[in-house]
């Protein structure tokens, strides 16, 4: 997959990995996540012109990280350099009540169902884990149940992430508008890849901002990028007509 990535942004593709996860202000540990690609960049000296295509979007939209031209680690982008001006009219009041409220949501359904879990808050995410083997369709009963009735002046994304439930503030489609625009590009010109688009998952909003693929592992996700890379490849030798 490293090599894929490479070849797509050595084609003059963006390349961007949106993730739930959220690490406010800890660039080490969006790092340890994709350690391996970090440290293809470095083995391989890319420039600065190949690198500055490669961008993680984490906790859904919340946090914008780029690779530092000179040492090929992470790095954040300033909030005023690529938000919207609707995310940073976020209230912090706003956010807490939403992440209160969804907190409340979450602990109760997870007792309706006698489910004892580990409750996980960060800056702008509530979460719960099971501490006891579960069923997927607990994990979804509690999702929908917050999606339901979880109701906040600020968008949110309440989803099941398989082993947990966690609400978070923003979705997926927000951070890829604001990506785009950050990028000044057209939703024609974007594809979102992901796993999760039932009406539980947190890659069903993308939909609504560009094209999508849903694929069911990563071998898939190889499949597309090696389709789309012919692509370009076939195209680059096609003669321009007027």
């Amino acid at each position: 997959m490293i090599e894929l990535f490479v070849e797509l942004m050595k084609s003059n593709v963006d390349v961007a990995i949106v993730t739930a996860a959220g690490y406010p202000g800890d660039a080490s540990k969006f790092e340890n996540r994709i350690q391996g690609l970090l440290a293809a960049f470095k083995a391989r000296k890319l420039p600065a012109s190949i690198t500055n295509r490669f961008h993680l979007m984490g906790g859904e939209c919340n946090y914008l990280l780029r690779v530092s031209p000179d040492s090929k680690h992470l790095e954040f982008v300033p909030d005023e350099e690529w938000q919207t001006a609707e995310m940073l009219s976020w209230d912090d009041e706003d956010i807490k009540e939403l992440l209160d409220d969804a907190q409340a949501h979450l602990l109760e359904g997870a007792a309706r169902l006698c489910m004892p879990v580990q409750m996980v808050r960060k800056t702008r995410s509530v979460g719960v884990i099971p501490t006891q083997p579960t069923i997927y369709e607990v994990l979804e009963e509690l999702a929908i149940s917050v999606q339901q009735n979880l109701i906040s002046k600020l968008p949110f994304c309440a989803f099941n992430g398989g082993n947990d439930v966690f609400v978070d503030v923003g979705n997926k489609s927000i951070g890829l508008d604001a990506l785009m625009r950050h990028l000044d590009c057209y939703p024609y010109e974007v594809l979102h890849v992901g796993d999760r688009f039932s009406d539980t998952g947190n890659d069903t909003a993308t939909r609504d901002c560009c094209s999508i693929v849903w694929v069911a592992n990563p071998e898939e996700t190889g499949f597309f990028i090696k389709t789309l890379l012919k692509d370009i490849s076939q195209r680059k030798r096609m003669p321009y007509i007027e």
